[in-house]
């Protein structure tokens, strides 16, 4: 009887530890939860509305040259890291939003970063969801041209243009963009 004692008081001491730790866990979970509302709020960290697009030389997935001015305004643009869970919780969002907003594919402009380390599965992933919706550049994380073109401090970091190729909302999250209807196609120059 003594060891059944024994053995009820030691699992409910490893049953306590095991709570102590789950509610820990829970706890730094909604810290970083209220991090990532902080930043998806905040507009520090991006270019501000009014400002051109900034100008870049780079290559499309496509293996095509582009740069800022050929894409087409009004533009919805992406800067995505593989590596970043909050960009890939955005992804699904982001090719609903330029979906239901009807930007046609010339004027989405989607940029992935890698690394070395990048799981090369969710590269793939990744471009293979932006590739139906929007022109895509790989680009290293380090050094990419547009990343660096847009000062980018942040993933993932969304922006919408205005036809006249500036800057009309930024935002690090999907759902902190305008809700828009339709895109107006612009004539072909």
């Amino acid at each position: 009887m003594n060891i059944l004692i024994a053995l009820v008081i030691i699992l409910a001491v490893i049953t306590a530890g095991h709570l102590a730790i789950t509610l820990g866990l829970i706890r730094r979970l909604r810290a970083h939860t209220d991090l990532l509302d902080q930043l998806a709020d905040t507009t520090d960290m991006l270019l501000p509305t009014g400002t051109p697009t900034p100008a870049f030389t780079t290559g499309t997935l496509d293996g095509a040259a582009i740069t800022q001015a050929d894409l087409r305004h009004p533009a919805a643009i992406a800067l995505l890291a593989v590596d970043c869970p909050h960009c890939r919780v955005n992804l699904p969002e982001f090719v609903a939003y330029v979906r239901g907003a009807g930007f046609p594919r010339d004027q989405v402009l989607a940029v992935v970063t890698v690394d070395e380390n990048t799981d090369p599965t969710a590269r793939r992933d990744m471009l293979d969801a932006l590739t139906p919706v929007a022109t895509v550049v790989c680009e290293p994380a380090a050094d990419g041209a547009v990343t660096t073109a847009f000062d980018n401090q942040a993933f993932p970091a969304f922006y919408l243009t205005g036809p006249d190729a500036t800057i009309t909302t930024g935002s690090h999250a999907v759902r902190k963009l305008p809700n828009t209807t339709t895109i107006p196609t612009p004539a072909h120059h």
